[in-house]
């Protein structure tokens, strides 16, 4: 049993087996939320209204807080605690993460609340009344579990950084779960509300079990405004690069959605799908490998150890790379299996079958050069610096964009992936050459 532990701690990082785990656990109950979802209200206004409540105050969240916080909080939170006063500095310097986090949540959200209306007659004018107005009252609901979240994603960090992986991925199965109980629950007598007073629930459950796992770490939750020390000064420095990179994500997608309705009929909705079913090996094996490094990497940078930053490193990345290339091989083999089994059926006729399988296969060549540059971000943000991933992220949104014009008119639909695959190899060509240099860097004096 130890061989077999030991084995597995040298091929895999601490916590990667656990985050992997309950990620899929993530995923397999995100499957129950919509099944249930499906079956109670079908597809009409009431779960319309519902998702429509959530992008506002969900996009607010990821660039005022998620986006920031994920790349210069864990490492400058290791380099205090592997300080000379017990930690204390890495506690000051997290309370006052999390008090300014959820004040400037709070605030944003005080503001959203109150411009519910506006927004519902501006932004979603082609609702109904009804509909806006039960678009207000859930909208409102949400912004409320927002000040939750921005408490937990901070703790979340701080379990990271302890290695609490645990706790950390427990939360989101956590949160799903309190989405699907106030649908069944609450549901029946107050219908969609009762789906929104659940995930309000669930986002406090969300808190809650990070909450629990930081209070273990030794961690103490209360306010805290030191933001005028070095170490919140350059927090802010390099969480500004990241928060100014969210949009673009958003907008790739955004984008090859637009290219594929241009296509024809049909080929839009075959994306999102193939995209959902993409993301799948990225996020159970990439994400979950290279968040579960990060501390340990933080931790040898902090320590100016070059071999074991350099070992893990090159160990990670070959990690990844090996498990993606093997997951995406199977999907391209079996996509036809996969869709038939999880889509066909009803209207989703053979001709969806096929399409949406081809499309599913083509995208498998991306899932492992999409997973690399997760190591090798997670790598730079553990060397303190953040614009290097934007210029990255940059440079392979232009060669999409560029390439995608080239090709579609060509190949139609199946342009898209072969655009997107190169948009990712010019993200991983640019990474590595920005990270090569800064690693060599490291123990040298």
């Amino acid at each position: 049993m130890r061989l077999i532990r030991a084995l597995l701690d040298r091929v895999f990082p601490r916590g990667a087996i656990t985050l992997s785990i309950l990620s899929l656990g993530y995923f397999g109950m995100g499957l129950i939320r919509n099944r249930v979802f499906a079956n109670t209200f079908g597809a009409g206004p009431e779960l319309d209204a519902y998702n429509a409540a959530f992008r506002i105050p969900e996009i607010a969240l990821d660039i005022l807080v998620a986006s920031g916080l994920s790349a210069p909080f864990v490492p400058i939170f290791i380099r205090l605690l592997e300080g000379p006063d017990d930690g204390r500095r890495a506690e000051a310097f997290g309370r006052t993460v999390l008090t300014v986090a959820v004040a400037v949540m709070a605030v944003t959200m005080a503001g959203l609340f109150m411009a519910g209306p506006w927004i519902a007659d501006n932004v979603f004018s082609d609702f109904d009344p009804r509909t806006r107005a039960l678009y207000v009252e859930l909208f409102r609901v949400n912004c409320l579990a927002q000040v939750l979240f921005a408490a937990s994603i901070t703790l979340g960090e701080v379990l990271v950084a302890h290695r609490r992986f645990l706790f950390y991925a427990l939360a989101p199965i956590l949160y799903t779960t309190g989405i699907v109980l106030g649908t069944v629950i609450l549901g029946p007598t107050m219908g969609i509300h009762g789906s929104a007073y659940g995930a309000l629930a669930g986002a406090g459950a969300h808190l809650a079990i990070r909450a629990f796992g930081a209070a273990r770490t030794g961690f103490r939750i209360a306010p805290a405004v030191r933001v005028r020390t070095a170490e919140f000064r350059e927090f802010v420095r390099l969480m500004l690069p990241r928060m100014l990179s969210y949009p673009i994500d958003p907008i790739v997608v955004f984008f090859i959605t637009v290219l594929a309705t241009q296509q024809g009929p049909g080929n839009a909705t075959a994306l999102s799908f193939v995209l959902d079913y993409q993301f799948v090996p990225v996020q159970v094996i990439a994400i979950t490998f290279s968040l579960a490094v990060f501390p340990t990497l933080s931790e040898a940078y902090a320590e100016d150890d070059g071999p074991r930053f350099r070992a893990l490193l090159v160990r990670n990345v070959v990690t990844i790379g090996g498990l993606t290339a093997l997951a995406a091989i199977v999907l391209a083999v079996g996509s036809g299996v996969i869709i038939r089994v999880f889509l066909g059926g009803g209207r989703f006729d053979e001709e969806d079958v096929a399409l949406t399988s081809a499309l599913l296969a083509a995208f498998a060549i991306s899932i492992p050069i999409d997973s690399l540059s997760y190591p090798l971000s997670r790598a730079l943000y553990a060397t303190h610096n953040t614009i290097y991933q934007v210029l990255a992220s940059i440079a392979g949104l232009a060669t999409l964009l560029a390439l995608a014009q080239v090709l579609v008119p060509s190949l139609g639909v199946f342009a898209i992936p072969l655009a997107y695959a190169a948009g990712g190899a010019a993200k991983l060509v640019v990474l590595t050459a920005f990270l090569v240099p800064r690693v060599r860097r490291i123990g040298t004096g």
